[in-house]
């Protein structure tokens, strides 16, 4: 997925248990942050940051500097 404009790209995406998730960061400092406490991805300007899927679960996350970005990941089993 792509940050770019204080937007994540795809407000959901679906994936398997296994499957790694990857943000590629176009804007300033972001944060992919799972509400359920589960991840917590730091992303510098451009840079990438990623999280392999452990477990089926659906994860809404947001961005830690800014709460209005938010999106949701669907990890089936």
């Amino acid at each position: 997925m792509t940050i770019d404009k204080l937007v994540f790209s795809s407000i959901e995406v679906n994936a398997k248990v296994g499957d790694t998730i990857e943000w590629v960061n176009k804007d300033a400092f972001h944060t992919a942050t799972a509400t359920n406490g589960d991840w917590n991805v730091n992303i510098a300007p451009s840079q990438r940051g990623q999280v392999k899927l452990k477990k089926a679960d659906t994860a809404d996350y947001f961005c830690k500097f800014h709460p209005n970005m938010k999106g949701r990941v669907v990890a089936a089993p």
